[in-house]
């Protein structure tokens, strides 16, 4: 296992497409693989942070890839963005909850050890709501932000099929269909 630090979103060139590529966050949990996709990744993203690689050949590429955002309707309101509130764990009946006038989010305890990726979509879902009433526009919004700091549109679209609900698969499919729909630069 080796040490990977970035200090900015990154673009990776990989090597060697037939071995596949295994990366763990700052926790040693799971972050990235490319083991289930055919055909092979030749290029992929990883946002500023530390990471430690499993298995995997990849070189810096010069620029992250690019994927073309996902339109979005006109802000439904305009309420206090929450990108400096506190982030917490404790116990919460819902998954995370933005607490507008006290200044902090609340993640349930059980999101405590989730994929980064889970963790980043729930967290920019609720920031969403800072000018979107409505919940997939909230999805959507996500879906952008986690582009912009530098996830794969494969975890993106994970994502909501790992944390929201049976009953909102219109919302899981809604996301993965944008995202499938984008066109990289």
């Amino acid at each position: 296992m080796r040490k990977l630090e970035l200090a900015k979103k990154t673009g990776f060139k990989v090597n060697d497409i037939y071995k596949p590529v295994v990366i763990r966050d700052f926790r040693g949990v799971l972050f990235y693989s490319t083991e289930p996709f055919l055909p092979r990744v030749k290029e992929f993203n990883l946002p500023a942070g530390v990471y430690f690689v499993d298995t995997g050949y990849f070189t810096p590429m010069n620029r992250p890839v690019q994927y073309e955002y996902i339109k979005l309707p006109f802000a439904q309101r305009l309420m206090k963005k929450p990108s400096n509130f506190d982030v917490r764990f404790g116990v919460n009946p819902n998954k995370c909850t933005i607490y507008w006038d006290r200044g902090y989010i609340l993640f349930d305890n059980s999101f405590r050890e989730k994929p980064l990726p889970e963790l980043y979509f729930i967290l920019f879902h609720e920031f969403g709501h800072s000018i979107f009433k409505t919940e997939k526009y909230a999805d959507l919004y996500a879906a952008n932000c986690m582009l912009g700091k530098g996830f794969n549109p494969s975890q993106i679209g994970a994502a909501p099929i790992n944390t929201l609900s049976d009953a909102a698969d219109e919302r899981k499919e809604l996301v993965v269909n944008k995202l499938l729909n984008a066109q990289r630069w």
